[in-house]
């Protein structure tokens, strides 16, 4: 038997499902596989808890009274605006190209053995040093930035707490407008 039969195996244990046959084929394995003991110990366990625990009942017409309050609950209609889908898209692509980034060296030694990926290397190669070249004109403003903040004055030193504090005002503002707006 194979680990993956006998995690199965061990689902069912935890059900309560398990025939006399899948019982004893499970102990051989586990007998023999140090992992799955090692699992079946934990699961073993949990079972144990579970039947230490005392369930309560709920009350009379409990479930009838949920289902009445989320009946009454208006309707919530989300129409996400096109910012959203920018933002998403955006947010998306920034995370796919930062991943790629990080393990350029690895997905271009994956690449390298299939000739017939070699027009997706040379685009992910080019795309690569433009990112580069990009990520660089950036380092370079921000730390332009920086020195102008430092020669205007030590005073400027509270220039990114009041972005954050008009950001987190922004947000707010937005939050409240978005409440205010499902909510009628």
């Amino acid at each position: 038997m194979d680990c993956e039969k006998a995690g199965g195996l061990m689902m069912k244990y935890m059900d309560s499902a398990l025939t006399d046959a899948e019982a004893v084929s499970l102990n051989r394995h586990i007998h023999v596989c140090a992992h799955c003991k090692e699992d079946f110990l934990a699961y073993d366990g949990i079972m144990d808890n579970f039947s230490e625990m005392t369930l309560s009942e709920a009350p009379e017409g409990f479930e009838h009274r949920v289902m009445a309050i989320i009946s009454r609950l208006p309707e919530m209609e989300v129409k996400p605006g096109p910012v959203y889908g920018i933002l998403g898209v955006f947010s998306l692509l920034l995370s796919l190209g930062f991943i790629l980034i990080m393990n350029k060296e690895t997905m271009l030694s994956w690449m390298y053995p299939y000739p017939q990926l070699e027009p997706l290397i040379n685009i992910f190669v080019s795309i690569s040093a433009a990112v580069d070249n990009i990520s660089l004109q950036v380092s370079s403003a921000l730390s332009q930035i920086s020195l102008y903040l430092q020669q205007a004055g030590p005073g400027l030193n509270f220039v990114p707490l009041l972005l954050f504090v008009a950001l987190s005002a922004a947000q707010l503002v937005i939050y409240k407008r978005e409440r205010s707006v499902a909510h009628k």
